[in-house]
């Protein structure tokens, strides 16, 4: 009797999903994709910020130079009391330590300060001061221009990352850096702040009541009169 064999037959079994180096190389590409996604996302959220900080630190400037402008635009000649003593001896103080200040501080009245329909009691001089404390440019203000020793005004910061603050005054055809005349304001007034990202900045005032009053002509070198 013949026997029938059937052939053996090889199983083929085919490949199904992914080998090992197949996922490792998917997961490489993928980790790397990411990174460079999460670099990007980084980089322009960073960019975003910088552009916000810039702009609030524009506004900040902006808004310190209008007050400035304000004040010093608006000096006036009235003398003034400090804590209960008699009169200062001038109507404008500028020396070094000035209101406890790290360098130089200055003080005086102003003219302009609004007091709607007369609400208030008092009258339209303001008693101002500048000084430098902990590099920040303060700007400290009284509600009467005779104050006494309880009242230490109010204390409000304009700029941040000032490394140095000055002022220059004008008068006799000439700069000088000292104020000591017991009378009179000088013809104008140069502000100078030093910032520690945007370097130094100045800015010149003419004195409008000292202009008009001795010569409405007066021209100082580099300011244009707009009076």
């Amino acid at each position: 009797m013949m026997s029938y064999r059937r052939p053996m037959q090889r199983n083929v079994c085919r490949q199904l999903g992914f080998t090992l180096i197949e996922v490792l190389v998917a997961m490489a590409i993928f980790a790397s994709m990411s990174i460079a996604a999460y670099q990007v996302l980084n980089q322009v959220q960073r960019s975003n910020e910088a552009s916000q900080e810039r702009t609030a630190r524009i506004s900040e400037l902006q808004r310190a130079l209008v007050i400035m402008d304000s004040d010093f635009r608006q000096m006036a000649t009235r003398r003034f009391r400090t804590n209960g003593q008699a009169p200062q001896r001038g109507s404008l103080i500028y020396k070094n330590y000035l209101l406890d200040s790290d360098g130089f501080g200055v003080m005086f009245t102003r003219l302009g300060w609004a007091n709607p329909q007369e609400r208030f009691p008092r009258g339209n001089v303001a008693k101002i001061g500048y000084r430098i404390k902990d590099k920040v440019l303060e700007r400290v203000w009284w509600r009467y221009p005779d104050t006494t020793r309880a009242d230490s005004g109010v204390s409000q910061p304009l700029l941040t990352d000032v490394t140095d603050w000055s002022l220059r005054f004008y008068t006799n055809k000439k700069w000088t850096d000292e104020w000591e005349k017991q009378a009179g304001l000088p013809q104008a007034v140069k502000v100078m702040v030093t910032l520690k990202d945007y370097g130094k900045i100045s800015r010149t005032y003419l004195i409008a009541h000292e202009t008009s009053k001795k010569d409405p002509e007066m021209v100082v070198p580099g300011v244009k009169n707009e009076n």
